[in-house]
């Protein structure tokens, strides 16, 4: 039987879960109106329509965690890794050409499940002595998500051990949300770096940077990678008189 304090426990992980997806909805839409501001984006841009999958994506996670369903959000999570890491990968390839003209050039790149094209991304916002580290994570989290769209002896194993120990469907432990929320950070900080690396550089410093030159308090502050980004915008005007002070908060928020 769960105790009080382990449901409390539970439903705070819950919360955690929601905290993450909203913000990386909110970073989302913001991308998408400060990169239709080029008058050609519906036209051009794969985001105009993969957004929406994205989307969905971001509102049902929280919605399935609620529910106790952690395997379907993993799925959905490699889908939003492969999505950004192919829409980087063809807007630096091509930004220009219209969408239609994409889809017939990168036709075989969007249809395979393969994402070795993030090796041809260009992450000039990230420091370079990070992104080795970028890329390895991206594979590693990758690897571990596909896991779970076929079904597998290793998969079938880890649900005998939640079954046998009464962690069914909907009664999960606090610790198997955390674990889940672990993933979930990760996965779409990277998700993120790759879509604003997808867009025009001035979007990500929009975001990351607000007007009085400090950084933007959002939940992904804590990725070293978004972290690494943010150090990119060191260079605008509103943020010499208070560097010292951005780098040293920089620094402390940083947990994974």
């Amino acid at each position: 039987m769960t105790s009080d304090a382990e449901t409390t426990e539970r439903d705070t992980e819950i919360r955690t879960s929601f905290e993450i997806c909203h913000n990386f909805l909110t970073a989302l839409r913001f991308i998408v109106m400060d990169t239709a501001r080029d008058p050609k984006y519906f036209e051009t841009h794969l985001l105009s329509y993969v957004a929406q999958d994205l989307i969905e994506a971001s509102v049902a996670i929280p919605l399935l965690v609620q529910q106790g369903i952690r395997n379907t959000c993993r799925r959905d999570l490699r889908f939003m890794l492969e999505s950004t890491i192919k829409l980087a990968y063809i807007h630096q390839q091509d930004y220009a050409s219209e969408i239609g003209s994409k889809l017939a050039t990168f036709r075989s790149d969007l249809n395979s499940s393969k994402i070795s094209v993030k090796n041809d991304v260009n992450l000039a916002m990230i420091e370079e002595s990070l992104r080795d580290s970028l890329q390895e994570d991206t594979g590693r989290l990758y690897g571990e998500t596909s896991n779970y769209v076929h079904l597998t002896a290793n998969q079938i194993q880890q649900r005998i051990a939640e079954v046998n120990s009464g962690r069914t469907v909907g009664h999960e432990s606090a610790n198997d949300v955390r674990a889940l929320n672990l993933l979930l950070s990760r996965g779409l900080a990277l998700s993120l770096v790759f879509l604003f690396h997808a867009v025009p550089e001035y979007v990500a410093g929009d975001w990351l940077v607000q007007a009085d030159g400090l950084s933007n308090p959002w939940y992904y502050r804590k990725s070293r990678f978004l972290a690494s980004m943010n150090a990119h915008f060191d260079y605008k005007h509103e943020r010499q008189s208070s560097l010292t002070e951005i780098r040293a908060m920089r620094l402390q928020d940083v947990t994974f």
